[in-house]
């Protein structure tokens, strides 16, 4: 069953407006805020009108939220981005370097890195601040690090010909 929502439902002169909109907006984003702020005050439920637009629910009611608070302004306004990037390109390039590097020629005892060994490095040089394994994995793989989708055990070479 659909929460029951205390949004006002827009006014007569914001429906045309919102039809205009509707006809006129660039963006596909900008579309289905009209489109949801319509259906809505047709007298359709959340739920409903998610499903009408093949969006998530969530999204249908971040919609009608933005409306109470900024009324037609929020059909026009952006998107908000997602989250601030934590790991720079630089320190990208670096981890990048480091797994190539031999854990060896930096003075540490074992022959090859595995993703939590050099996980540690990294936040013992203070580096990063933290990363878990998982998204240093993905960073190793989205730089072409061979050695970063087969898993710890792989006996994969690297560029450097070494193993992971």
């Amino acid at each position: 069953m659909a929460r029951p929502l205390q949004i006002r439902k827009p006014t007569l002169l914001q429906l045309r407006r919102l039809a205009q909109l509707l006809e006129s907006a660039p963006a596909a984003w900008q579309r289905r805020r009209a489109e949801v702020l319509l259906l809505y005050a047709a007298g359709h439920e959340a739920t409903s009108i998610a499903h009408a637009l093949q969006a998530h629910p969530n999204t249908v009611y971040a919609d009608l939220h933005a409306f109470e608070q900024q009324g037609l302004r929020s059909v026009r306004q952006r998107p908000q981005p997602g989250a601030v990037a934590r790991i720079t390109s630089v320190q990208r390039s670096e981890i990048l370097r480091l797994a190539e590097t031999a854990p060896t020629e930096l003075g540490l005892p074992w022959g090859r890195w595995s993703l939590a060994k050099l996980r540690d490095y990294l936040r013992r040089q203070k580096l990063i601040p933290a990363i878990s394994r998982e998204h240093l994995r993905r960073i190793l793989k989205k730089g072409a690090c061979p050695c970063a989708g087969s898993g710890a055990n792989s006996s994969a070479p690297t560029r450097s010909g070494r193993p992971f």
